[in-house]
């Protein structure tokens, strides 16, 4: 049951005691529906980012090569290791959720990949402050669930979920029923939790990591790679620096493997959102399923943040006037009074609930408080 006091009794006194308090930007500002091409500005390349000199993918558009979705076609490149493939990115801080609908296949559109590990998902990455010249081995820190093709007989479409800790990477192969799922990855603490669901599917808690190690701030975003038994042959700088694409700018190891880069990966969209723990499992250890059951994580991961939410920085401003201010207040405590947000007497949308949980309590005046305190929205 919601914590409630005499909001009107303590008035405004609290609110003018948390400076400090800011609510928090909104996660559903970074998505994209994919459905114009300028927005491909909004995301960054790994390559841009760390100053790297390649180009490792051949197609990389917006509502272009595939109406109504990111579509990128990579040259021969992988994740693995010290090995550093593409990736574009946005960067989040605090607990958030990136969910992606991806299709996976050859180049052709259709068919499994001809080439091992040629798969495309989503990736939560440790940014790293390098150039290539300050580049060192055993700096990337990274997790990811992606669709495509690993290695299998007969080959067959799958699932790959990666963790990398300090250039350590472990990996696991499964079975995926077709080219496309939904995949999403959700970042909870030092909780990173991947999720899926094939069309027409259920939803499934893909795997848990504890990464105590990742900062506030993370790159979140999409990414591509094709053609291991090609990329393996080369020392994993002369990969991270180089377009592996004939004619080569650098010395072929063995010129009797073919390159044969084969994937084709659409993202039809990406949408970010902030989940909200259910305040049982607050401090809960989210990555450990004796813990907390897949079930548990389902009932508000997966289908509850594969939404479009709405982009508003300034929740906290009742009123639409750009201020958060007394006349807010009020309508803040009307709302705060009825509390849930399926009562009748709520005022339609229930625009006070600001954390989302279908009532406006204690949790959602600990962020008007803080917006208050700011006056002027952001």
């Amino acid at each position: 049951m919601p914590i409630r006091f005499d909001l009107r009794s303590l008035g405004l006194a609290l609110a003018l005691q948390t400076g400090g308090l800011a609510a928090a930007d909104n996660p559903a500002c970074l998505s994209d529906e994919f459905d114009n091409p300028a927005t491909l500005a909004d995301w960054t390349r790994i390559e841009q980012a760390e100053s790297w000199p390649n180009d490792p993918l051949e197609t990389w558009n917006i509502d272009g090569a595939t109406p109504g979705s990111m579509t990128m076609i990579p040259h021969t490149v992988s994740w693995f290791r010290d090995y550093r493939g593409p990736l574009a990115f946005k960067p989040v801080t605090g607990d958030f959720a990136i969910t992606a609908l991806v299709r996976a296949t050859g180049r052709d559109g259709v068919s499994v990949p001809s080439s091992q590990f040629s798969l495309a998902g989503l990736m939560l990455r440790t940014p790293r402050n390098i150039t290539p010249a300050t580049w060192t081995p055993g700096g990337e820190n990274y997790v990811f669930l992606s669709t495509g093709y690993g290695f299998a007989s007969p080959s067959r479409f799958q699932y790959e979920v990666k963790t990398t800790i300090d250039g350590d990477s472990q990996l696991v192969l499964s079975d995926a029923p077709g080219p496309e799922s939904v995949i999403q990855v959700v970042r909870i603490g030092p909780h990173i939790i991947c999720l899926r669901q094939p069309l027409g599917g259920a939803w499934v808690v893909h795997a848990r990591y504890r990464r105590d190690d990742m900062p506030a701030t993370l790159q979140a975003g999409l990414f591509a790679y094709t053609d291991w038994q090609k990329v393996s042959i080369f020392d994993p700088f002369v990969h991270n620096t180089s377009t592996l694409h004939p004619p080569l700018g650098v010395a072929d190891p063995n010129p009797f493997v073919p390159f044969n880069p084969d994937l084709r990966a659409e993202f039809r969209y990406a949408r970010f959102a902030a989940p909200i723990v259910p305040a049982a499992l607050v401090g809960a250890d989210l990555s450990n399923p004796a813990a907390v059951s897949d079930a548990q994580l389902l009932a508000f991961l997966g289908a509850s943040l594969d939404t479009v939410g709405t982009c508003n920085n300034c929740p906290a401003d009742l009123n639409g006037d750009g201020l958060v201010d007394d006349a807010d207040f009020v309508l803040f405590a009307d709302a705060y009074n009825i509390l849930d947000c399926t009562d009748a007497a709520m005022p339609p949308g229930c625009a006070a609930d600001l954390n989302g949980d279908a009532f406006v309590d204690d949790s959602d005046f600990v962020i008007f408080a803080g917006a208050y305190n700011e006056l002027l929205c952001p």
